[in-house]
């Protein structure tokens, strides 16, 4: 049992650990909600665009983003977080992306620091990288879709994945993979003959498939952004009620020898009582 002037040290560190966990938990329950909004929102215009290169696919639109691909390299995207304490969630979609077909040999476009540095630590080179940030933005995967998309385009990518964590629940989230390019052969039979698209089929398809690929990369940007909110916040729950219990512990250990103390200091007097008679 160390000395009482130790013991109250280490409560007053606890209680300040602790104050830092609870707010951390508070921001990230906050900042949750607001992803998970954008989210929803972000889903219905994903849907309306799809419904519309289906109606332009439904028509034998000859597109190369249609067509599968033999020749080029993979391109993984992967979502990760800028900071730890968020348990194993950057662990998590490391491990899954390192499981993936050709995924040393390809071309890496990366979010998130701690997942950047994770990759360099194993010779992993990153050929894009942006950044996590507090809350992601449109321009964030605007950015990435203009980068990916012409590699796809020159024929030096024949397929791009998305890697993310979807959001389920506070306590349950699970790693995506996407397939962004080529397109999934379905189209739709029930085409709208009466429509017409200016200045060309193929030009607005272009662009649909441009805001459909940024629209995807956006929605696993903020379901990433909600998994690692979800797995913060259940992290410094824990590790709140961990300092509860630890401050309890070290509580129990001061009284103790507060009371060893005092039981020393009477029975000193005691014996030098006793001595004087």
């Amino acid at each position: 049992m160390g000395s009482m002037r130790d013991i109250r040290r280490r409560i007053k560190s606890v209680q300040s650990t602790q104050k830092i966990t609870r707010a951390m938990k508070v921001i990230a329950t906050s900042r949750l909600r607001k992803a998970q909004a954008s989210a929803m929102t972000n889903r219905a215009f994903t849907n309306a665009v799809w419904d519309a290169i289906q109606e332009i696919g439904s028509h034998q639109l000859s597109s190369p983003f249609w067509r599968p691909r033999h020749e080029g390299q993979l391109c993984y995207i992967v979502v990760g977080a800028d900071r730890g304490l968020c348990g194993a969630y950057n662990a998590n979609i490391l491990r899954s992306f390192l499981e993936s077909e050709g995924a040393k040999e390809g071309i890496h476009v990366i979010t998130g620091r701690r997942l950047q540095g994770q990759l360099q630590f194993r010779g992993i080179c990153t050929d894009y990288y942006e950044e996590s940030g507090d809350m992601p933005t449109s321009k964030q995967a605007e950015r990435i879709a203009s980068y990916v998309l012409p590699l796809f385009l020159s024929g030096q990518v024949k397929e791009i994945t998305l890697l993310y964590t979807n959001f389920i629940n506070i306590l349950n989230r699970e790693i995506n993979t996407v397939k962004l390019l080529p397109l999934d052969e379905f189209r739709t039979q029930k085409a709208r003959q009466d429509l017409l698209w200016e200045p060309s089929e193929e030009a607005v398809f272009g662009k649909l498939v441009h805001h459909y690929i940024t629209s995807l990369i956006y929605n696993g940007l903020l379901e990433g952004k909600a998994s690692e909110l979800a797995a913060r916040m259940v992290a410094m729950d824990a590790a709140t009620e961990n300092a509860d219990k630890m401050i309890n512990e070290l509580t129990l250990q001061y009284n103790q020898a507060r009371q060893a103390s005092i039981t020393q200091e009477i029975s000193e007097i005691v014996g030098g009582a006793e001595a004087l008679r």
